[in-house]
Order: C-alpha cells, then sequence, then structure tokens
C-alpha cells in the first residue's frame, strides 16, 4: 500500500468524510491501552516508535542508537515483530534466515547486533532475558501495550510530520498526536523540520525533549553510478523520497518503479522490471536488497546509509537514567 496524498492534504474532503472511522480507530487504540496488562521485564527496554504510519526511519535510528550503546559496553538485543514473518519468537540467524522467514527490517538489525522477531513482544523480552541481554531495543511498538517500556522514543520524518493530523483511515497517524506524545519520553525528528513540528509542539505546549539528526549516505554509490544513467526502485514507506535523494546527489534517473511498503519481491518483479531495460544498473535501498532473490541480483546496487544524531549530550543523559 503506498501512502494516499490526501494524508499530507490538512484541508481534504476525502479526510473530512473519513474522519468519524478515525475517532472510531482512536477510540480502539485507547481501550486496547487501558485495558492491558503489561509484563515488566527485568531489563530496561528502549522503545523506538512512531505516531504514524509508513516508514520515518525508525530501524536506521535503531542501528544508530545501538552503535551508541556498544559504545558504553552494553550488551543489548534488539527486537523486532517480523512484518509477515514465517517465523515467531526466535533469534535471527543472518546465516540462515531470510528476509521471508524473520521480515527486512529484522534482517538488517541482525547484521548489526543479535535481533529476536517476536511479535509478542512480552514473549519476545523473556527470551532476551534468558539470553543475558543487559537491555532491550524494541524497533516499533509504540503502541503495543503488552511489555513495559523503560524510555519511549518517538520518531518524526520533518517533512511528513504529523501529515493532515488525523487518524486512520482519514490520515496517516495510528492515535492522535497529543495522546501519544503524553506517553513519550523524547523525540527523534529526522531530517529538516519543513513540516513545522517544532511549532506545533510549541503551540500545543508540549514540553518534551527533542534529538535531531539525519540521514547520512554512502558516498561509494555516488561513485559507482557517476556518469551513467540509471533506474530506481523501492518498495518502502515512501519511496519518492528515496528517488530524490539520488537525484539531489547528481544521479540521473531513466525511470524508477515504486513497490508497496515490506513488498517481498520474486523472481518475475525483477525481470519484469529489467525487460525493457536489459542493460540498466538500478539502485534500490538495503532494506529492498535484502528481500531480492539472489539469482536476479545483477545489475542491482544497495545504496547505503546510517543515521547520525546530531548531539549527544541530551540522547547521553536520557540513557543514563535507563542503564545506570
Amino acid at each position: 500500500m503506498h501512502a494516499p496524498k490526501f494524508w499530507q492534504k490538512k484541508d481534504s474532503k476525502l479526510a473530512r468524510l473519513l474522519n468519524p472511522l478515525g475517532h472510531i480507530y482512536s477510540f480502539f487504540v485507547r481501550r486496547r491501552l487501558h485495558k492491558s496488562h503489561p509484563y515488566q521485564s527485568k531489563m530496561p527496554v528502549i522503545c523506538v516508535g512512531n505516531l504514524s504510519v509508513g516508514g520515518v526511519g525508525k530501524t536506521p535510528v535503531c542501528l544508530a542508537l545501538g552503535n551508541y550503546l556498544r559504545q558504553k559496553g552494553k550488551k543489548f538485543y534488539f527486537l523486532n515483530h517480523g512484518y509477515k514473518a514465517r517465523q515467531q519468537s526466535v533469534l535471527v540467524d543472518v546465516h540462515a534466515h531470510s528476509a521471508l522467514d524473520v521480515g527486512d527490517e529484522a534482517l538488517l538489525l541482525a547484521l548489526t547486533a543479535p535481533t529476536i522477531v517476536d511479535s509478542a513482544r512480552a514473549r519476545g523480552a523473556q527470551l532476551a532475558e534468558k539470553l543475558k541481554a543487559d537491555l532491550l531495543i524494541m524497533d516499533d511498538g509504540f503502541q503495543n501495550p503488552s511489555l513495559v517500556k523503560t524510555l519511549s522514543f518517538i520518531v518524526v520524518d520533518g517533512t511528513l510530520g504529523f501529515g493532515n493530523g488525523r487518524v486512520l483511515p482519514a490520515g496517516p497517524l495510528r492515535e492522535p498526536v497529543l495522546i501519544g506524545l503524553k506517553r513519550a519520553d523524547a523525540l527523534i525528528l529526522v531530517g529538516k523540520d519543513t513540516w513545522g513540528v517544532m511549532d506545533y509542539l510549541k503551540k500545543n505546549g508540549v514540553d518534551l525533549p527533542v534529538l535531531t539528526g539525519h540521514f547520512v549516505q554512502d558516498k561509494s554509490f555516488i561513485q559507482t553510478f557517476k556518469g551513467k544513467v540509471i533506474g530506481a526502485f523501492a518498495g518502502i514507506g515512501h519511496p519518492e523520497k528515496f528517488f530524490q535523494m539520488l537525484i539531489q546527489n547528481g544521479i540521473q534517473l531513466k525511470t524508477t518503479k515504486s513497490f508497496p511498503d515490506h513488498y517481498f519481491y520474486t523472481r518475475f518483479d525483477i525481470e519484469d522490471l529489467k525487460k525493457d531495460n536489459t542493460d540498466l544498473m538500478w539502485a534500490t535501498t538495503t532494506k529492498d536488497w535484502v528481500k531480492i532473490p539472489p539469482e536476479v541480483r545483477s545489475n542491482i546496487v544497495a545504496v547505503t546509509g546510517h543515521f547520525e544524531f546530531d548531539d549527544f549530550e541530551e540522547l547521553d543523559q536520557l540513557l543514563k537514567e535507563v542503564y545506570e
């Protein structure tokens, strides 16, 4: 599914029409949170979540947090729900598991640190306890009430912000912004704040620590594509952001193709993509790369990158409350 364009329009007739359904959705989210009996883990649990659907960079933020904690000498595990994963309650083995087995995001996380896949977050935390983890970084799950969070970060894309401010299906939100932010300990703002997130927080009297950061692309891909006209495809929350990043780095795009978020590619998808451009080189994301059948990966390059915090001082203060 691609995010509807009206989700970013603050005055949309369709959004107003669907708004009553958004109220119903919000009601059930609040009721689920209220009636929960969450498990209290023996170790700290850091949740990296968001208030909207679609890609805002949670997984790269988790990786950045993990790298920072590793520098502090902490033995942490990642916990991911494993989107459409065939296996659950499992420690990911990057040599034995595929993206179909454990999900694309879990496979990427496992390349950096031990990663547990379990949609039952409490059960996943119990497995991490048995494996003697110092703490748990949970990728997504802010609206999941089954596990007590020690520290909750809300990740917000500076361009997309909170969209039109409405709840599904009238907008991109999983719950009303101000209600969700009451349960958060800090907000992580990704990229330039063109939406006006900081103004929104100030206007509504939200007093939360705000950490900022940005994505840094591996410049080696520029050398790979230098002087070439290429194609690009992506199956992420907002593929157009990936295409725009390539253009901003001086890459000429002959053609682009968007797939739904978390899309699992078949050999026929890639062959169909290449059929009219047999000699064209293609760029895609690492999240997409791990889901492409190996036999059709020729002429396809994964564009790598990572998330960087702009300042570690406030992050360090927040994390000290967790692990000291």
